[in-house]
């Protein structure tokens, strides 16, 4: 019998671009995906601002909610401490879900002050899959150069743009075909949506 791969480990940060709801059902994907083995959060007091105004929820009933099995690692924005601030830690993706333009200029900037900033840092440093989520409409030029930057230092930039040609009815059915080309970068297989034929 052939070996199983190993379970992936990834990192989620959350920043405080409208948007919340992508996270959550991005998180709760990942931890009932069974080639993950570990997800590690991290959401920055700007997405518990979010949060609560989009969702009417607290982070800590959020995570609840999400369960999780152990799998799921959770860390404050100002530990940078946390293990996947270190390149010694090995994951198998990040990603910044949403990205704030704060968010996108701090990490292309390489001035980062918080866990997701360094996340991110490391993913590129290390040559780790890094996808960023920008949530800004319409763009600014300063944003545009910054993601323009980041996708340079090998960063996957992926708006939140929705499809329509597999006929979504829901706004979940819109969301999860977005979330499946996410888990695809990230080398996770997934049936979440139709594929274009």
């Amino acid at each position: 019998m052939a070996d199983r791969p190993p379970r992936k480990r990834i990192v989620v940060c959350a920043s405080g671009a409208s948007g919340a709801r992508l996270t959550g059902r991005f998180l709760g994907h990942l931890l009932r995906h069974r080639g993950v083995g570990e997800v590690h959060f991290t959401g920055s007091s700007s997405f518990r601002l979010v949060l609560k105004r989009e969702e009417g929820r607290s982070l800590e009933s959020f995570l609840d909610e999400l369960g999780g099995g152990g799998r799921l690692r959770v860390y404050g924005e100002k530990e940078l401490d946390a293990p996947v601030a270190s390149g010694s830690f090995p994951v198998h993706g990040t990603v910044i879900i949403p990205a704030s333009t704060s968010t996108v200029g701090a990490i292309a900037s390489g001035a980062g002050r918080d866990l997701s900033h360094r996340c991110a840092e490391v993913a590129l440093k290390e040559g780790r899959p890094l996808l960023v989520v920008p949530r800004e409409t319409p763009m600014s030029l300063l944003f545009l150069r910054n993601l323009a930057a980041l996708r340079e230092a090998g960063a996957l930039v992926a708006p939140f743009i929705p499809a329509y040609y597999q006929g979504p009815v829901t706004l979940e059915e819109i969301e999860d075909h977005f979330l499946m080309r996410l888990m695809d970068h990230l080398g996770l297989e997934t049936a979440l949506s139709k594929r274009w034929k």
